[in-house]
């Protein structure tokens, strides 16, 4: 019997652009959400940004999705459709990687394609876009309060760029815009956008949330 429809929205964008805080926002609103935890990387000796690693991740995150579509289709006899949002897409091993991350980009778009035509999960990536300067004061706050995030290089705005850059330069499913916005205006622009594009988006727990207006409001703060 054919695979559960199960649509992944993975929420892309650098570091600081409010990712980790959408995703709190979806899971406290009944969304089903998963976190970079939700993926168990073991350890090795090689650094984890090698291509390697990065490759190895790469593997992981689409054998975990299929083992959560599984799951979930056990669960669910009457074959309905399910909607995931994600902490990042498989993408980010194209940038993360410290050597020849671009050989993993055409067997990322191969393994995301086969997804959808053979088992019906559709992974769709969404950029979350901030201005330059409000994302860099944003990711300086965050370093006063999270100082052990300098070893991600995430104290130097050079780096800052290279990765803007990287997401500016790439088409994605869908775009954002997280500069001067709430999180729940963020997250209702976002809903609003799926539902219009994607025909076979399922129906969300928001419905019960929105309008907008009955929302408390969130500043727009990264965590």
């Amino acid at each position: 019997s054919p695979s559960v429809l199960m649509i992944v929205i993975c929420l892309e964008g650098c570091h600081g652009s409010g990712k980790t805080q959408l995703c709190a926002l979806f899971s406290s609103l009944g969304f089903n959400v998963l976190d970079e935890a939700f993926l168990d990387m073991p350890s090795f000796s090689m650094h984890p940004q090698s291509f390697t690693m990065e490759s190895i991740w790469v593997s992981h995150w689409i054998q975990r999705i299929l083992q959560v579509q599984k799951d979930y289709g056990d669960r669910r006899s009457d074959g309905k459709e399910t909607l995931y949002i994600a902490d990042r897409s498989p993408y980010s091993a194209v940038l993360y990687a410290k050597n020849n991350g671009h050989l993993l980009d055409p067997l990322i778009s191969n393994q995301i394609k086969e997804l959808e035509e053979i088992v019906n999960l559709k992974v769709k990536t969404v950029y979350i876009k901030v201005d330059r300067d409000i994302l860099w004061q944003r990711i300086q706050d965050r370093l006063r309060r999270e100082p052990d995030r300098r070893r991600y290089r995430e104290d130097s705005r050079a780096w800052m760029d290279t990765t803007v850059d990287f997401y500016e330069r790439r088409r994605w499913d869908f775009v954002i815009d997280n500069t001067d916005t709430s999180l729940n205006e963020t997250m209702f622009a976002l809903l609003t956008e799926l539902n219009a594009k994607i025909p076979t988006f399922p129906e969300t727990p928001s419905s019960s949330f929105l309008p907008l207006p009955a929302l408390t409001l969130v500043p727009p703060i990264v965590p």
